[in-house]
């Protein structure tokens, strides 16, 4: 029987110290049941992350997937890590996951969360465009992560802008409000021409 999976997003904040959190799509699995089903049920809910990783391993050593359905287990494997605080070997997964299907964008944005940890704020922003180029389940997640790269970078006008952006598609998305508590938004008023 063939399983097929869909790229959707569901939030887990990732812990960066004294910066806004960054935000995780994760994978579920639209059809079918098995291991594959269950390490995504394990990566939503955030419970268990040991065992989580356990039945992940499982189901990508056991079940016979297509490319696309093994690339969301390693992607939804990599959410699990990243609970553990094991940011390698998440980014490792999320890595794995667009080699293995480089058309879902999810991975992306999910890697660039690791990269915001790591403090690698570039290639965060890259990896997290690409994956908003590429189309993610949930668009907010995208447009979060980008916002806390450019709010660390100091570039805050982009960032506010992005935050603002994440409200316009899911209103209650309550880390983007608390972010925008943090700008002040002045006018300044337009030079006379000399």
């Amino acid at each position: 029987m063939r399983r097929s999976f869909l790229m959707l997003g569901a939030v887990l904040l990732a812990v960066f110290a004294l910066a806004p959190k960054a935000a995780h799509a994760q994978t579920i699995v639209s059809m079918g049941q098995g291991m594959a089903h269950d390490c995504f049920i394990y990566a939503k809910a955030g419970v268990k992350p040991r065992e989580g990783v356990v039945v992940c391993d499982q189901a990508l050593a056991r079940e016979t997937m297509m490319n696309k359905d093994r690339a969301a287990t390693f992607d939804n494997r990599g959410v699990i890590l990243d609970r553990l605080g094991e940011t390698d070997r998440a980014a490792a997964d999320f890595r794995q996951a667009m080699v293995l299907d480089p058309t879902l964008g999810d991975p992306h944005v999910n890697l660039g969360s690791m990269l915001i940890k790591q403090k690698r704020f570039d290639d965060a922003l890259a990896s997290i465009n690409r994956g908003i180029e590429l189309g993610v389940s949930f668009p907010h997640i995208g447009y979060y992560d980008r916002a806390v790269a450019y709010q660390m970078m100091g570039r805050y006008k982009e960032a506010y802008f992005d935050y603002q952006k994440v409200l316009e598609i899911d209103p209650n998305f309550v880390q983007a409000s608390e972010r925008l508590k943090d700008f002040i938004v002045t006018r300044t008023p337009a030079k006379a021409p000399s």
